[in-house]
């Protein structure tokens, strides 16, 4: 086995300078010819959509009965490391990380957002009429679907990939190690140098997409509820703020500054669960969230194969095939950072981990908080004010609206600031290979993260930007793929070499 790379190098100069060239052309295309730019991202992702809209949808279920395959007998017991690694975090700091990092401020944002808005468009999968019971329980039914194990089966795979690669083996923390029982030693030449360019641009498209989504929902936040008109300059003044702070954070390491937002992040995402939980229709939520979990199970295989032939529009593209394209393009800094932090754990504990836990509370949030949104009927105020005004709409629904409206505020910044600093030393691990990248490193990538979300929210172009993304994540579906054949390939040779 060739050397992952020389201890005094700090990173990679190719792909450092190869990845800041591309996001630096890429941004003053932006700036420069933001019309052009827009039509040419909007065709490539109706293409997309609409031609490969079905290998999306297969792609990520055979992703799930691979996962499940992971936690069986066969391989569960194996460990993300060598037979004598132990956990680094404790058991709560190291879900609260994973957690935060993979789901960001996004939970917050479309959590009363996507049921309201099925529930007043329902999908065509159940063809229900519009604001009836029935199409709650449907609404709810769906964002379960979105958010639940399909979402996070793409972490889960790609997190194995990375982690037993790299810890088994002494291979470098890069999104390229996911690849070496698929192409082997190439993953230090041409081949691996072009992975890890290609996970530093969707990284940085994919947080600047987020940044710009916080920024919008803090903004609105302000103005809904304390009546803060905000000039046009808010904007870079939010993303100033946010960026200072994750830069901060992770200069400052792992342990102090991503495990310590993590933890009261999910200190305070709990205590408001629990606040809307008992003073909201406690019992309406309480049965909504049970007839819609047995829904998902019920049809979730024919959703997960759903392509709505014969229906007008591009329904699944603007909303399945955009989840699964959105979660993809966020998977390699997301499966880098999490297997980072599950170092000598099994693979059982880190799927069940990535897989399961993370859909039980996002399936708890959605149905607490998406169902609030339904009885409380935030629709109205969403065509007035836009979908990021729906959470604020439901504390104004309940008391003690000053404190929730703060701790709400607090839980987005918080969420993405768990995001940033994991993007970030994910960047850092992108153009080192080190587990534990220098500081300076971490810190530049930080402040570019928020630069180039700063720039693209000036230009008005985030929704061009966000389009990017998705389009990003074309060629990731494939390589996912890869990954699921090598996976599974790799960790048969590990037993076959290794024998219990």
């Amino acid at each position: 086995m060739k050397k992952a790379m020389n201890s005094t190098k700090p990173f990679d100069p190719f792909v450092f300078w190869v990845s800041a060239s591309v996001t630096i052309l890429f941004v003053l295309w932006s700036i420069l010819f933001p019309k052009n730019m827009t039509i040419v991202i909007n065709a490539v992702f109706s293409w997309t959509t609409t031609q490969w809209g079905w290998l999306y949808l297969l792609t990520v279920f055979v992703l799930v009965i691979g996962c499940f395959m992971l936690m069986g007998r066969k391989y569960g017991s194996m460990k993300l490391g060598l037979p004598g690694d132990r956990p680094e975090f404790s058991n709560f700091s190291w879900f609260a990380m994973l957690f935060g990092s993979a789901i960001a401020a996004g939970i917050v944002f479309w959590g009363p957002a996507e049921p309201a808005y099925h529930y007043m468009s329902p999908p065509p999968y159940f063809g229900t009429d519009a604001n009836t019971p029935a199409a709650g329980a449907n609404a709810m039914t769906y964002s379960f679907f979105h958010w639940g194990l399909s979402a996070w089966s793409i972490y889960a795979m790609l997190t194995i990939a990375i982690g037993h690669a790299c810890f088994t083996r002494n291979l470098p923390l890069k999104f390229s190690s996911a690849f070496y029982y698929v192409i082997g030693d190439r993953i230090y030449g041409t081949w691996g140098k072009i992975l890890d360019i290609f996970a530093v641009f969707a990284t940085l498209g994919g947080l600047a997409t987020t940044t710009g989504f916080v920024a919008l929902q803090l903004s609105a936040g302000l103005k809904y509820q304390y009546g803060l008109q905000l000039g046009p300059s808010s904007t870079y003044a939010i993303i100033g703020v946010l960026t200072a702070i994750f830069t901060l954070s992770v200069y400052t390491g792992l342990q102090k500054g991503v495990k310590f937002i993590g933890d009261i992040n999910m200190w305070v995402f709990v205590l408001v669960w629990f606040f809307i939980l008992i003073f909201g229709p406690t019992i309406f939520l309480i049965n909504l969230t049970t007839n819609s979990l047995g829904q998902y199970l019920l049809h979730f295989v024919p959703m997960s194969l759903f392509t709505a032939p014969g229906f007008e529009g591009n329904w699944i593209g603007s909303w399945t095939v955009f989840y699964w394209a959105w979660w993809m393009s966020w998977a390699p800094f997301v499966a880098v950072f999490i297997a980072r932090i599950s170092k000598g754990r099994t693979i059982r504990q880190t799927v069940a981990a990535t897989l399961i836990l993370p859909t039980l509370g996002n399936f708890l949030w959605y149905g607490v908080i998406g169902g609030a949104g339904i009885h409380f009927n935030v629709s109205a105020i969403m065509k007035e004010h836009g979908m990021e005004s729906a959470i604020f709409a439901i504390a104004q629904s309940l008391p003690m609206t000053g404190i929730l409206s703060v701790a709400l505020i607090f839980l987005i910044g918080t969420f993405f600031l768990t995001s940033a600093n994991s993007a970030a030393i994910s960047l850092a691990m992108f153009v080192s290979g080190h587990e534990n990248p220098g500081r300076n490193l971490r810190a530049f990538w930080g402040i570019a993260l928020g630069a180039v979300a700063a720039v693209l929210a000036g230009s008005g172009s985030l929704k061009a930007i966000q389009t990017a993304s998705i389009a990003t994540a074309f060629p990731l579906m494939f390589l996912l793929l890869l990954v699921l054949y090598g996976t599974f390939r790799g960790l048969n040779q590990y037993k076959k070499d290794n024998p219990a």
